[in-house]
């Protein structure tokens, strides 16, 4: 399998040695290894982002001592909003039936409190990929004869497979989500790239350039246009787009 699981831990403030020796060094690692998952560990919000934004992991593992109040959940919901699978397990600190419901109503997929039993830990991980593996992240999505697979994450142009980059493809999906409408480069970069601030870059323009080297290049259908002063558009070509 191989695939990436990003644990996150917050909290340790007021805990006892003993529950920080709980939630810090129960072996998830090995539990995780031998299902073939490799855990990448981090412990701050702006570390989650990053690791969000620039991997496709197959599972978040947040510990976390109350799973309803936790500040990461709005990330979560953004990241889902842009067709991205992304399955989550809580382990809390505390197993009371309000916190396990608080939880699930946030965004959790699964929930767990501490301590852990390895068995039933696998066997809840296997079974959250097994389900999220074949969930589809939404109905294919068709602009023209670009079609989108969330499920898959895969996209194609006239029944032609388009091979893109993790962020080359959210990008378009964010576009085509958006069809007809114009799409600034602040909005783009708070969308795809999790930007809430103005960073003064032109890496909007640099992916938009080499995806219309993959998704319009030899085509007399141009479906991405550029407006200028205000940003880009994906759209059919009927639709009377801008150059």
């Amino acid at each position: 399998m191989n695939e990436t699981v990003i644990g996150y831990a917050t909290g340790y403030a007021g805990q006892s040695e003993e529950d920080r020796r709980g939630t810090a060094e129960f072996p998830v690692k090995q539990y995780l290894a031998e299902l073939g998952l490799n855990l990448l560990y981090c412990d701050s919000m702006t570390k989650l982002q990053e690791l969000l934004l620039s991997s496709e992991p197959a599972l978040l593992l947040a510990a976390l001592p109350v799973g309803a109040n936790w500040e990461g959940w709005p990330l979560i919901s953004d990241i889902r909003e842009r067709g991205i699978v992304l399955p989550v397990m809580v382990v809390a600190f505390t197993g009371s039936p309000e916190d396990a419901a608080g939880a699930f109503a946030a965004g959790s997929n699964e929930y767990m409190p501490l301590p852990l039993h390895g068995g039933e830990f696998k066997a809840r991980v296997a079974n959250l990929l097994h389900l999220s593996g074949r969930r589809s992240a939404g109905t294919p999505l068709r602009v023209d004869g670009l079609i989108f697979d969330p499920g898959r994450r895969h996209v194609s142009r006239d029944g032609v497979e388009i091979s893109m980059t993790p962020k080359e493809y959210e990008l378009l999906y964010y576009l085509a989500r958006h069809t007809g409408k114009i799409c600034s480069r602040e909005e783009i970069l708070r969308h795809v790239w999790g930007y809430h601030f103005h960073v003064g870059t032109n890496v909007v323009d640099v992916y938009i350039r080499h995806i219309r080297q993959k998704v319009d290049r030899g085509k007399r259908k141009k479906l991405i246009s550029t407006v200028r002063g205000s940003g880009y558009v994906l759209r059919a070509p009927d639709d009377g787009a801008a150059e």
